[in-house]
């Protein structure tokens, strides 16, 4: 190597190590200005992910918000137990108390995009002592289009990490107690929760079984890591006192008897235990959106070279080895928990029973994998810049291939393919182009385009009555705008409801079931979607305004609908036969910036 290029070598390497042992949080901060910006500037022409969140989970913030404190929350599926739409995130729905939704959800955004980003980076730079590294992969993270809906359920795996490596090292204790209460009053028990506890409790068996574990040894560490636990079990067992005593003792917690829940009629679907480990471990799974599949190749291969030359590391390159070691297995081993509880047997056994454990997701560890992955990317880079911090003079070839500047080239070719797929795939990317092309180019649909408050508001008044004294059903659409609007439904999505209303329902639509068997099986073998589905769009629910849907010889059981307290359907296409059905034409309503065209009819009485 010449002497001219060696010497800007080293300057370069040493201009890195510089930066690399700075404070580079406040990346975050300009990291979510600029995230949040397009949010700003359309405000609800913002674009969200509808599927599970908009028309689903939103919904337990809004009437959760509406009837604090109530056992029974009356505008769904004619009465719905609170503990049924209970919101991921408790400490969020003051949020949708005091502003309207749409501002309450972009805060809960904000506030996962920054803790999301801060959770990573303090986790990376704790575990790794790279500022630089850190960046990266909280970058990366804090992108990820996962649902704001689901609280810090998956955002905030991060942070409650770096709240446990501060008590197992017995430092910042104020701050790691607190990040752990927040975790526990932002995130869901069933979501991530157990498995939190459940790895938490082992690295507790572990502390006690051994004296010494690494740097994390002594009696101070196992009480700390200890009052963690327990502070953590004890906010999930106040936030969730309602299911958990429904479960154990089959009564709520004012004492009356549990409902038995539709998800007792589920059929847990099996998988090839081969395929469903490949598939996991490959492309993660539902809900839990990771574009991780190209690091595995480069974190494999570091971790192979890593054990070759594991023997010229330093001692912390070494425990930095044998960490990301530890991650790689345990993310292999979320996958193949994953094909185990997938596989035809278990499946089986839960379908064969009743209650908690029948319809119970333990599978959802994988719901770690969003923040594994990029933890264990930035691991496995770890002990090679480690060696490379050691460098005081990088000039020759050999030690060159270890310096600053050839490892941070590496490490942008290698997260090049990934960003670039995180990046198209962000709820970012989605709102600049919304912002610059409009849903007329983008096909997006807009907050306001979905909610569609103007015609929810023409609908209500077209009625002209008191929306709580009457119920309303959909034909081919989400009944989400109605219900955010403030309409009653017979109809609604929610995971957790009375399988004797589910039964009730199924009434209205078992002829049309009868001649769609796979909307049949949708509906009998699911259920979470408690909808008006037919033999003409069968368990369609998103018509546009415009679709030309024309509904002919429905055979709905309208007197069982009328059962329900149902007056009035708000129907995505034109009825041509409505008065053999018994309903009368109101009128047909749209707006211009309405996703939806409904035509409104009124149940006419026999």
């Amino acid at each position: 190597m010449t002497g001219k290029v060696a010497g800007w070598m080293e300057r370069l390497h040493n201009i890195i190590k510089k930066t690399d042992g700075l404070p580079l949080w406040w990346v975050g901060l300009l990291l979510f200005c600029i995230v949040i910006g397009p949010n700003l500037l359309l405000g609800e022409g913002s674009v969200f992910t509808i599927h599970d969140q908009l028309d689903e989970s939103m919904m337990n913030y809004v009437l959760t918000a509406r009837h604090p404190g109530e056992g029974i929350i009356p505008e769904m599926l004619c009465g719905v137990n609170a503990s049924g739409l209970a919101p991921s995130a408790v400490l969020f729905v003051p949020l949708y108390r005091l502003l309207p939704p749409f501002y309450a959800f972009l805060c809960t955004y904000s506030l996962l995009v920054l803790g999301g980003f801060l959770g990573m980076y303090l986790t990376v730079r704790e575990l790794t002592g790279s500022s630089i590294l850190a960046v990266a992969a909280a970058g990366l993270f804090c992108m990820l289009p996962l649902y704001p809906v689901y609280g810090f359920s998956q955002m905030g795996i991060p942070l409650i990490l770096y709240a446990f490596l501060c008590l197992c090292q017995t430092k910042r204790i104020p701050i790691a107690l607190a990040l752990t209460a927040v975790f526990g009053l932002t995130s869901h028990l069933v979501y991530t929760g157990y498995a939190v506890l459940g790895l938490w409790l082992l690295a507790l068996a572990a502390m006690a079984l051994h004296r010494k574990i690494g740097k994390y040894a002594g009696r101070q560490t196992l009480k700390w890591t200890l009052a963690g636990f327990i502070l953590l079990l004890s906010v999930y067992l106040l936030t969730n006192l309602s299911l958990i005593t429904e479960i154990l003792f089959g009564k709520s917690v004012n004492g009356q008897a549990a409902y038995v829940s539709h998800r007792e009629e589920m059929v847990n679907g099996a998988m090839s235990f081969a395929r469903a480990v490949r598939d996991m471990f490959m492309s993660s799974g539902q809900h839990a959106f990771t574009y991780h599949g190209k690091l595995i190749l480069p974190i494999g291969l570091s971790l192979i070279l890593g054990g070759i030359f594991f023997r010229k590391f330093n001692r912390q390159a070494r425990v930095q080895y044998l960490t990301a070691l530890s991650g790689m297995a345990v993310l292999f081993f979320i996958a193949v928990f994953y094909g185990v509880c997938k596989s035809g047997p278990v499946t089986a056994w839960k379908n064969s029973i009743t209650g908690f454990l029948h319809y119970f997701q333990m599978e959802r560890f994988y719901w770690l994998y969003p923040a594994g992955w990029y933890l264990e990317f930035a691991m496995a880079a770890s002990f090679w810049w480690t060696m490379g911090r050691e460098l005081k003079h990088p000039a020759s070839y050999k030690k060159a291939i270890l310096s600053l500047p050839v490892q941070c080239a590496v490490i942008a070719l290698v997260l090049i393919p990934t960003a670039d797929t995180v990046l198209h795939n962000s709820d970012f990317y989605r709102n600049v182009n919304q912002k610059n092309n409009g849903s007329g180019i983008t096909g997006y649909i807009s907050w306001e385009s979905y909610y569609s408050e103007e015609l929810m508001e023409r609908l209500e008044q077209a009625i002209g009555r008191k929306m709580s004294d009457y119920r309303v059903a959909h034909l081919g659409i989400s009944p989400a705008p109605s219900l955010m609007h403030g309409f009653y439904t017979v109809d609604g999505y929610s995971n957790n409801y009375a399988l004797e209303y589910k039964h009730a329902f199924r009434r209205v639509i078992a002829a049309e079931l009868d001649k769609s068997p796979e909307t049949a099986v949708y509906f009998d073998k699911w259920g979470n979607r408690c909808y008006l589905f037919n033999s003409l769009t069968g368990n369609y629910w998103m018509l546009q305004k415009g679709s030309g849907v024309v509904y002919e010889g429905l055979e709905f059981d309208m007197q069982a609908l009328r059962d329900l307290g149902c007056e009035y359907l708000f129907s995505g296409g034109e009825i041509a036969d409505a008065d053999r059905m018994g309903l009368s034409l109101m009128g047909y309503f749209d707006t211009e910036d309405s996703y939806w065209g409904i035509w409104l009819y009124a149940l006419t009485q026999e």
